[in-house]
């Protein structure tokens, strides 16, 4: 009789075993490659979105710190101005781009800040699409007004403005910008009833503005800046707690006697969801780096605005809490862009 043949598991192969062994080195080798990866990072041309037409103050930041990035990464930093949908057309194209370092977003009170409490339905996660990378400067913004308004003061402005409903109309850089979220806030705490009319950007807003089609606007510095020295518009507050040193004489909204209507463009890095670690790291301390070289804090102070470092934690923070601060806003004011 032959012998009974028991059903017992043929013996793994050298291989199989060391296969747990040989993953195991591999997961403690990763960090150091990637570290080293990001060493040469980048490998190529940096590619940075601008949610505007060039000439803004979104396109002014990008420019000033997409120089100091090339200089420091011995790469190209392209920028690249993709205006239009209030910034969505270039948010949505580096929320789907590939994350390996080499695309970025000039993200904003707009794009960021306001889009997402503004916007029902937008093509992207302003969060969780997003690797937020850092804060970089921050630009107060001003009350405008064309020259033929006579009022000299803001109090003036509203009362103008009271007395003949339907009168006056504020300027924006488009339906979800912060311009318009700002001439909302204004229009709520002043109860003037102000006509909204959005346009395509701050150059085209500031064309009509300075031809006296519309009446004012809450916009950054440097799109009116050249306007404003030339006498074909007038600053009327800064809606900032501070005064302005580019422009000492003008009070703030507090001043003015509306310490509620306050509001700042701000600008940052994003990248896309996904991105290396130490690709993040090294990025953020150039930023702040950047931020403290003496030839952009002058070139910053220029146009009003002033360096405002935050790292990936504290930006995407920051991005949490403006969220909350305007959702109110949009909700009183009954305001849509979709």
């Amino acid at each position: 009789m032959e012998p009974m043949m028991r059903n017992v598991p043929p013996r793994p192969a050298a291989a199989t075993l060391l296969q747990p062994l040989c993953l195991l080195a591999l997961a403690l080798s990763l960090p150091g490659a990637t570290a080293r990866a990001a060493e040469a990072w980048p490998q190529r041309a940096v590619r940075l979105l601008v949610p505007v037409a060039p000439g803004g103050a979104s396109d002014f930041t990008a420019r000033l710190v997409g120089q100091k990035l090339s200089e420091a990464f011995g790469q190209n930093v392209v920028i690249d101005n993709r205006a239009g949908a209030a910034g969505i057309i270039a948010t949505e194209i580096v929320a789907r781009a590939t994350p390996d370092g080499h695309t970025f977003l000039v993200s904003s009170n707009t794009t960021h800040g306001i889009g997402p409490v503004l916007y029902r339905k937008l093509p992207y996660d302003a969060m969780k699409d997003f690797t937020h990378v850092g804060l970089v400067a921050t630009i107060p913004t001003v009350m405008v007004v064309h020259p033929s308004v006579p009022a000299a003061s803001v109090r003036d402005f509203v009362a103008l403005a009271k007395a003949q409903p339907d009168g006056y109309s504020f300027a924006s850089s488009g339906g979800g910008s912060s311009s318009r979220l700002l001439g909302e806030l204004f229009k709520i705490t002043t109860g003037a009833p102000l006509t909204h009319v959005p346009y395509k950007g701050s150059g085209l807003a500031t064309v009509d503005l300075t031809a006296g089609s519309v009446h004012v606007m809450f916009d950054g510095l440097p799109s009116h800046s050249a306007s404003i020295r030339a006498g074909r518009l007038r600053v009327l507050a800064v809606l900032w707690p501070k005064r302005s040193a580019v422009l000492p004489d003008v009070p703030t909204m507090a001043e003015a006697g509306y310490p509620a209507v306050e509001g700042a463009l701000w600008y940052g890095l994003s990248g896309p969801a996904g991105l290396p670690r130490p690709v993040v790291d090294r990025l953020s301390a150039e930023l702040r780096r950047i931020t403290t070289l003496e030839d952009v804090v002058a070139r910053l102070a220029s146009v009003g605005a002033f360096p405002s470092p935050m790292g990936p934690a504290e930006y995407t923070q920051f991005i949490r809490v403006e969220n909350a601060r305007w959702g109110p806003v949009v909700r009183a004011s009954g305001a849509t862009a979709d």
